[in-house]
């Protein structure tokens, strides 16, 4: 009697499960990590580049050159991890939005390396370079690179590299 009552449980668990409709994959959120530390150590880093304009070789290779941990891995998930570390009103601030930029510039440069499909595509991106649009509209420079950065995240055709100085002129 004990058997056949597990045995019955199981079968109505089974046929209840089997029934239940199965979540796309596209839907299932898989990242829960967007190692916030990395990025916010590399959004710090570019915030000060803007600000003094220096920017140094080897601080670049920092955030890009190891196979494990890069920029380019990135993608759209770069912008969500930016939203995770800097609230909106100081992402509009030239030097946020400028370290911002370069984040973004440096993740969209090859979608061979970015490790979710998901972000492959600019959802999140395209959102917060229309709120920085909106919100920036005094200066000609960054508005500038808003459109590069609208373009070149379409097709992950950003430039990798280039001197910090001349990513500003873009």
């Amino acid at each position: 009697m004990r058997i056949t009552s597990c045995l019955l449980s199981t079968l109505i668990a089974a046929s209840v499960l089997g029934g239940q409709e199965q979540i796309p994959d596209s839907c299932v959120p898989k990242r829960t990590d967007y190692d916030i530390a990395f990025v916010n150590s590399a959004f710090q880093y570019y915030r000060e580049a803007y600000d003094t304009r220096v920017h140094y070789e080897k601080d670049w290779k920092k955030f890009t050159a190891d196979s494990t941990r890069s920029l380019f891995q990135f993608g759209d998930a770069i912008s969500v991890a930016v939203l995770k570390i800097c609230p909106l009103d100081e992402l509009v601030k030239p030097h946020s939005a400028g370290a911002y930029l370069t984040l973004v510039r440096i993740s969209f440069t090859d979608k061979g390396k970015v490790l979710e499909k998901s972000d492959q595509e600019p959802r999140v991106t395209s959102l917060v370079l229309d709120y920085l649009e909106q919100k920036e509209s005094a200066d000609p420079t960054l508005q500038k690179r808003i459109a590069y950065m609208r373009h070149c995240t379409k097709d992950f055709t950003c430039s990798a590299r280039g001197d910090f100085d001349s990513d500003r002129s873009q």
